[in-house]
């Protein structure tokens, strides 16, 4: 038996832990303000620079080249990781542009867990 949308009801929570458009780096020069005027933290093998913005929200932008993980299906499951991670903890993160860069394989989601937390800790008011 399938629910309908209007059998579920709405679901005002859901929208809070939505991962936008406007959430994400996209363009090759916000990356590049990142990388070059950014603070840098190193993770195990997840470097993690974060840069103050105006937006007023936090934004996510991901680097995990095929050296760091050669198989699409791992490189695609850690960006998943992290937008899941970013998605949840997005109320808590300071107003920054946030890049995750991957140096290595991750092997566990608590790996790019760590990674938020300590972004959370750093940027603690």
């Amino acid at each position: 038996m399938r629910l309908t949308l209007a059998e579920v009801g709405p679901q005002p929570a859901a929208a809070a832990y939505r991962f936008t458009r406007q959430q994400r780096l996209l363009t090759p020069q916000q990356f590049q303000l990142v990388f070059r005027r950014g603070r840098r933290r190193r993770i195990g093998v997840i470097e993690v620079i974060t840069l103050p913005n105006t937006a007023g929200l936090a934004r996510l932008g991901l680097v995990i080249s095929k050296r760091a993980l050669r198989r699409a299906v791992d490189r695609n499951r850690v960006r998943r990781w992290a937008r899941d991670a970013f998605r949840l903890r997005q109320q808590a993160l300071p107003a920054a542009d946030i890049v995750l860069r991957l140096h290595g394989a991750v092997l566990a989601r608590a790996d790019v867990d760590a990674a938020f937390d300590h972004i959370n800790q750093v940027h603690r008011p």
